[in-house]
C-alpha cells in the first residue's frame, strides 16, 4: 500500500493491532510520573495530618498514618490503572483496530483499518495518514514497544512483534538518523529477534 503516489523504496513495515492493552500500556508509562506524585502527595498528606493528630489522640493519629500509606501506595494507584483501562474500553468500543505503518526515507504512511465488531475480523480501512521525519515530536522505546509521538500527548504505537519487514533495531537506527529525539526506558523486556 502506498500512499500519496510515493516512489520511494519501502524500508521497514509494521503492523500492530491497537486495543485495550497496547493503549494501557501507553497510558501507564505516560502516566507514570503522575500517578507517583499523586500517591505520594495522598500519603503525604495523611501521615503529616496522623501526626499532627497523634499529639491530641495518638490511636487515631496511627490510624490515619496508615490509612494514608495504604491508601496512597496501594489503593490510589490501582484505582488510577482501572480508570485507564475504563476509559479506553469506553473510547474503542466494541471493535478491533489495526495501524500498518509503511517507513520509507523521507516519510511514514499509516493506515488504520477497523472491524464492525469484537468477534468479526472484517478489517477495512477506516483512516491514512503520511507523516513526515522531521513532524515527529519524539520516539520513545518502552518494553517492547515503540511510541512515535506526534505531539507531546499523542502516539502511534508499534508492537517489535508486528514487523515484516525489516527490524525494529533497524527501524529505530533509521528514526534517530532523521534527528528525532529518542527516549529508551526499554529495560529488560525486549524480546528477542525471530530467526
Amino acid at each position: 500500500m502506498r500512499l500519496e503516489g510515493t516512489l520511494e523504496e519501502l524500508l521497514f513495515k509494521n503492523t500492530s493491532k491497537m486495543d485495550e492493552k497496547e493503549i494501557t500500556i501507553f497510558q501507564n508509562f505516560a502516566l507514570k510520573k503522575v500517578t507517583i506524585t499523586s500517591s505520594v502527595v495522598f500519603a503525604l498528606f495523611f501521615v503529616a495530618l496522623g501526626i499532627g493528630l497523634a499529639f491530641v489522640n495518638v490511636a487515631l493519629g496511627v490510624i490515619l498514618i496508615v490509612c494514608g500509606c495504604i491508601g496512597g501506595f496501594i489503593f490510589m494507584p490501582y484505582l488510577m490503572k482501572e480508570n485507564v483501562q475504563k476509559q479506553n474500553n469506553d473510547n474503542l468500543g466494541d471493535r478491533k483496530y489495526l495501524n500498518t505503518f509503511e517507513f520509507y526515507e523521507n516519510q511514514i504512511n499509516v493506515a488504520t483499518e477497523a472491524t464492525t465488531s469484537k468477534q468479526s475480523n472484517d478489517y477495512k480501512q477506516i483512516a491514512t495518514q503520511t507523516l513526515r521525519y522531521e513532524d515527529l515530536y519524539q520516539l520513545v522505546i518502552y518494553k517492547n514497544h515503540l511510541f512515535l509521538y506526534i505531539n507531546p500527548s499523542q502516539s502511534f504505537i508499534l508492537n517489535f512483534n508486528g514487523m515484516t519487514k525489516g527490524t525494529y533495531q533497524e527501524l529505530i537506527e533509521l528514526i534517530k538518523s532523521k534527528n528525532v529525539k529518542t527516549i529508551d526506558k526499554s529495560g529488560q523486556s525486549v524480546p528477542e529477534e525471530k530467526k
